[in-house]
């Protein structure tokens, strides 16, 4: 991808439902070329984030507040970003009845794809 191009009317208005919610954001590129934008929140002990490529690469995770940047997630999702963005906003506040609880193991997680502070 040469630069970010997102010209997507839902993922728009996601990300804008995700600032809405509480989220902040950092544009990750160059200083003249941005490639994607992290979205992070952190509330009662959880902390949600998502990271957004292209209008159909998206990825999204909730991690416990001791296990972000090295743990295993509680729940993740990739593929469209208004579809993750959105299902991550419909998660329940953690700890409340329905929230994911277990750290996900084991083929198909991958918090990888996700960005963290401080790392490249």
């Amino acid at each position: 991808m040469n630069g970010f191009d997102f010209d997507d009317e839902a993922g728009i208005e996601a990300i804008i439902r995700s600032r809405e919610a509480g989220f902040r954001f950092t544009h990750m590129g160059s200083a003249d070329e941005v490639v994607a934008i992290h979205g992070e929140r952190r509330h009662a002990g959880a902390v949600d984030a998502f990271l957004v490529r292209a209008v159909d690469e998206a990825y999204a995770a909730r991690f416990r507040t001791s296990d972000y940047g090295s743990g295993m997630p509680l729940w993740q999702r990739s593929g469209e970003a208004a579809d993750v963005i959105n299902d991550l906003l419909d998660l329940p506040p953690h700890d409340s009845p329905g929230a994911p609880k277990r750290p996900l193991h084991g083929p198909g997680t991958d918090a990888g794809n996700l960005w963290f502070p401080g790392l490249p």
